[in-house]
């Protein structure tokens, strides 16, 4: 795990300037205090900051290919690297390192473009070419690694994280409008290789980029195939249900195999819900030594988990550390942070993440994460299970005489109560109203000037509308689940890897292996959130989504029938929960004053906020569902432009 960075400029004859790219490369010790290095040559520069992992003494970067046309920045692992070792040693290649770095070279230098599709691991890498003169910046799968990059003036930069790359002085801290509507919306901080940078833009999952002197051509590498769901509802009929249970036990245990494979002490993240107790119970099994378990909580009552967590760790014999968050510890840390990384947060957990992951850096190198098993396996029961209230209302459009009288009723009120509207016109409406946090009308009262317009509207709708016709042939459940795990799963990953570098620690991310996620995806969506009965799916006529969801249906059915002998029920039996941040609590309102007051003398916030209706804006949202979400989201967004506007 590392830190990458580097510079290209085809329009120079000498190498670039090495005290920036210096300068870039040091803005990432945290992502690699063990090792450095750096290597120019007449219009290329790269840079790496390593922390060793696998072959802590060896693989140093940047590294040469052993025929000496390729070199190669890279960050992340591969994690069939030994195998892959084993098949080029029988081609005839010779290996002087013993880790994952020169066998990602090598496949690339013998086997070409070709090679990505037998990397089973997470990485983000920029591979040049010094006979073709080009370079490939390429992602894994799912986006694990992130990866940024910027082309201004015939120059491409690229780099780990946007801090290093605002050190180059041709890129503008500009902030882009797309960019913040998409997050306010969906709290992405990218969103279809746009960011929140006029001038940056990010790598896509399953991506990569080429740039030669002709320029930069981007493509797909990999994507999610399109199954039907009919076709998926004939491979696994409801009898294959313990076979595919079994199947998903195997591979997950493949899974976390994999993933401890290491030189450096490994330790897990353990929150009391099913996914990491899943995860910390098979290292257990796995792992020669006690396994250490890290759990963080606020002190406040039901804002910890650790009557879930605690119980298992004595059940499994693990080493537990446990640690509690204050008040006043949290907003603190959160302008820090955003301070670090230059970008807004994700999500309200991310502070205590990035806490926990500082104390747990004190033991360990390599913590595996539950991240990613509720896009794959059917988490969000009120989202997935959203699509049964677009459906009903287009029955209740197009073919009312199938629903009796009182059912019809239902149903607009259902959807009334839930939406605060009558219907939908589409699919891709639906998704939007229910996927969005900040509405349309919220951005419209708290954005000025050109950061909010219809026209950006329609871009960022035009972007969902791709999405929506490339996998038209899905049901709209399948739909649902797959733009969770093909687009929502890249923001909390890019979090994770953002919050556990920062304390130099490697974060994994065994649900996110490609050889599960591909399993897993070709099974039936009700494998995933299922009908708790006939009789509850009978019941669900006429109520909506929300009255419906983890009450007559169970999310990650498969993965609590897969664990349900090996896990204590009660943790089997728990509703889906997210980490759990007192938001409430935290936004006093003289902190929200003093943020307000902040806004109101900064003339430089004007060109962004409409500074005239924000406390009103907070006042009235405050008293709504996910009001607080909201107004921490805004809080987020403000200390960000304050941090753009004195630089860095």
């Amino acid at each position: 795990m590392c830190g990458i960075c580097g510079i290209l400029d085809f329009k120079s004859t000498s190498e670039p300037d090495r005290a920036l790219l210096d300068r870039a490369t040091d803005m990432m010790t945290h992502r690699g205090p063990d090792g450095r290095g750096t290597w120019l040559e007449p219009g290329i520069g790269l840079g790496h900051r390593r922390l060793a992992v696998i072959d802590p003494e060896g693989s140093p970067q940047p590294m040469i290919s052993a025929n000496g046309r390729f070199v190669i920045s890279y960050n992340g692992e591969v994690y069939n690297f030994r195998e892959l070792r084993r098949r080029l040693e029988a081609q005839g290649v010779n290996f002087r390192t013993g880790g994952d770095t020169e066998v990602v070279l090598e496949a690339l230098a013998e086997w070409g473009i070709s090679a990505l599709d037998e990397f089973s691991g997470m990485f983000a890498f920029a591979l040049w070419d010094r006979g073709e003169r080009s370079l490939l910046l390429c992602r894994d799968r799912l986006g694990i690694k992130p990866l940024f990059y910027s082309e201004i003036e015939g120059r491409l930069v690229f780099a780990s994280e946007f801090k290093p790359l605002l050190v180059h002085p041709w890129i503008s801290t500009e902030p882009d409008p797309v960019g913040i509507n998409a997050y306010l919306s969906n709290y992405q901080i990218t969103f279809n290789g746009l960011t929140v940078f006029k001038d940056i833009r990010s790598l896509e999952a399953g991506h990569y980029l080429i740039h030669d002197s002709s320029g930069s051509r981007l493509h797909r590498w990999w994507e999610l195939p399109l199954i039907s769901s009919s076709r998926k509802a004939v491979e696994w009929p409801v009898e294959r249900l313990d076979e595919a249970a079994r199947e998903l036990s195997d591979r997950m245990g493949e899974a976390v195999r994999s993933h401890l494979v290491a030189d450096v002490p490994v330790g897990a993240f353990l929150s009391g819900g099913i996914d990491s107790s899943v995860v910390i119970s098979l290292m257990s099994g796995l792992s020669g030594e006690k396994v250490s378990a890290y759990s963080i909580g606020f002190e406040d009552a039901g804002f910890n988990e650790f009557k879930y967590s605690v119980p298992l760790v004595n059940e499994l014999g693990l080493r537990h550390r446990l640690f509690e968050l204050g008040h006043a510890d949290y907003f603190p840390r959160m302008e820090a942070l955003i301070s670090q990384r230059m970008v807004p947060l994700s999500t309200p957990n991310e502070v205590p993440i990035r806490v926990l992951s500082e104390h747990l850096a004190k033991d360990i190198k390599v913590v595996l994460s539950g991240e990613g098993a509720d896009e794959l396996l059917g988490g969000y029961a009120p989202l997935l299970r959203s699509p049964h209230d677009y459906l009903a209302w287009k029955t209740l459009r197009e073919n009312p005489g199938k629903l009796p009288a009182g059912v019809r009723r239902a149903i607009r009120a259902g959807i009334r109560r839930q939406y605060g509207r009558n219907g939908f016109n589409s699919l891709l409406d639906h998704f939007m109203i229910t996927y969005a946090w900040l509405t349309e009308r919220d951005r419209s009262g708290i954005l000025s000037g050109e950061f909010f317009s219809p026209q950006i509207e329609e871009q960022i709708r035009e972007v969902w509308r791709d999405r929506f016709d490339r996998i038209e042939e899905l049901s709209p459940y399948d739909r649902y689940i797959y733009i969770l795990e093909t687009v929502h799963l890249q923001g909390l990953l890019m979090r994770l890897d953002a919050d556990t570098m920062a304390a130099s620690v490697e974060g994994r991310v065994p649900y996110c292996d490609n050889r599960l996620v591909d399993f897993v995806w070709s099974l039936p969506f009700d494998y995933k959130l299922r009908w708790k009965s006939a009789e509850h799916r009978r019941m669900s006529l006429g109520l909506n989504s929300l009255e419906i969801a983890e009450k007559l249906d169970t999310s990650k059915f498969l993965l609590k029938r897969a664990y349900r002998k090996r896990l204590p029920k009660k943790i089997i039996d728990r509703e889906k929960q997210a980490f759990p941040v007192p938001l409430e609590a935290l936004l006093k309102p003289e902190y929200v004053d003093e943020i307000m007051d902040r806004v109101t003398g900064n003339p430089e916030l004007k060109q962004y906020l409409n500074t005239r209706n924000l406390r009103g804006w907070i006042a009235e949202t405050l008293n709504t569902g996910f009001g607080a979400m909201k107004v921490w989201m805004l809080i987020n967004l403000v200390i960000w432009l304050e941090k753009i506007e004195e630089g860095i």
